[in-house]
């Protein structure tokens, strides 16, 4: 019995024919993919047009009832955070995993105040000191941010703060600040 051989293409054939078949499947995936785009961008236009039509009233109604922020009761507590200038130097050359890990303390405190927070704060820096005069100068308190609590009396606004990350070690010479805000007649 004869065996029949078949004859196989030349190699620049086979050559020729996979590199069509990657280009044709490249070209595909190139084409689908500005698709997805172009469906992407198209849907946030559309969004943004919803967005822009809902009057704020509207949007105000929807969200109410859903978690609208409770109003705290009680007194309104400033909360300065100090540290050295070279403190603040250290914490911004600082690796975005140890950024990440230091956020995330901040984050649990928050959590753990709750409503109590009125306010994160933010951190601060370049201040100036301003005279009667008008001179100015830069600021020598080493303030390095701010948050606003919200509680009965000052037992409780030390109860909020007790294990706050600005003073849990990050550096010795930080310290925070607390003053109470008084309350205007007629405001």
């Amino acid at each position: 019995m004869a065996k029949s051989v078949k004859k196989s293409p030349p190699k620049a054939v086979k050559r020729a024919t996979g590199k069509s078949v990657i280009k044709k499947s490249a070209k595909k995936a190139v084409a689908k993919a500005a698709k997805k785009t172009t469906k992407i961008t198209s849907k946030k236009a559309t969004l943004k047009k919803v967005v822009k039509k809902v009057p704020l009233k509207k949007a105000a109604k929807k969200t109410a009832g859903k978690s609208a922020p409770v109003k705290a009761t009680g007194k309104t507590f400033l909360i300065v955070y100090h540290a050295p200038l070279d403190a603040m130097a250290q914490t911004a050359s600082v690796s975005p995993e140890d950024q990440a890990a230091g956020m995330a303390l901040w984050q649990a405190w928050a959590e753990r105040v709750g409503s109590r927070l009125l306010d994160m704060g933010a951190p601060l820096m370049n201040g100036k000191r301003l005279s009667a005069t008008g001179d100015q100068m830069p600021s020598t308190r080493e303030v390095a941010g701010y948050s606003l609590l919200s509680a009965e009396d000052w037992d409780e606004v030390m109860s909020l703060l007790e294990g706050h990350p600005h003073i849990s070690g990050w550096h010795p010479e930080a310290t925070i600040e607390i003053h109470e805000a008084m309350e205007l007649p007629g405001m």
